[in-house]
């Protein structure tokens, strides 16, 4: 997939993107799904894992890091979790609300 051109990204400021979130987690809570945990996939979803986490309610806020880019438009075949993982013992019937800053190919 090619990288966006300047005409397709979009840029937020910061009351663009409090506004961009508060929309998600209405849209979020509209829908009536109650997260047990917000597990943010790092770097980019960190800032909006937060703000979910406060808009919704949700003290339990993890992280994950992972490599799937390797450089501009290129990427590894499937996302690799790199080390410290998150511990999901006895984490079988959460319900967890994942939160990054892209989604392009739509691959799990």
């Amino acid at each position: 997939m090619p990288e966006p051109t300047a005409e397709e990204r979009e840029e937020l400021d910061w009351e663009s993107y409090g506004r961009a979130v508060r929309e998600l987690a209405a849209m979020v809570a509209g829908d009536g799904y109650r997260a047990d945990m917000v597990l943010a996939i790092a770097r980019g979803g960190l800032f909006c894992a937060g703000s979910l986490g406060y808009a919704l309610s949700v003290k339990n806020i993890y992280v994950m890091n992972c490599e799937y880019y390797t450089g501009v438009g290129e990427r590894l075949p499937v996302p690799v979790m790199l080390p410290p993982a998150v511990d999901f013992v006895d984490q079988t019937n959460s319900k967890v609300l994942i939160a990054d800053d892209v989604a392009d190919t739509g691959t799990p």
